[in-house]
């Protein structure tokens, strides 16, 4: 048994085209599901991106509504809770002029 391509030449044709055929299913096979595995985690990222942002904007409607609320109590706890976000730095990433914006409109309003 050798390893020259001598050898080779003496098979069948019909089972060189079998081998060939099962080495190219192999590699697309491998292919797509290296694929399929990067999409899947690309969706997943950006699944949880999104995730992120829609529960810091409804943290951020929840404050909105207390401060701009016209009851003296739920203007302070909104105020105080705007400034325990603020101060946490729970401000995903993008969101920063919102943020800031919440500081100097609403918080820095307070200490005057």
């Amino acid at each position: 048994m050798g390893t020259g391509t001598g050898e080779l030449a003496t098979w069948p044709p019909a089972a060189v085209a079998v081998v060939v055929a099962a080495l190219c299913t192999a590699a697309f096979t491998l292919l797509a599901a290296f694929v399929g595995g990067l999409w899947a985690v690309i969706r997943w990222r950006r699944d949880v991106g999104r995730e992120q942002r829609d529960r810091c904007w409804a943290r951020l409607t929840v404050v909105f509504d207390l401060i701009t609320a016209a009851e003296v109590g739920r203007r302070e706890i909104g105020r105080n809770l705007a400034q325990a976000m603020y101060d946490m730095q729970k401000v995903p990433a993008g969101e920063e002029p919102a943020a800031r914006v919440l500081a100097e409109l609403f918080i820095e309003k307070r200490r005057q």
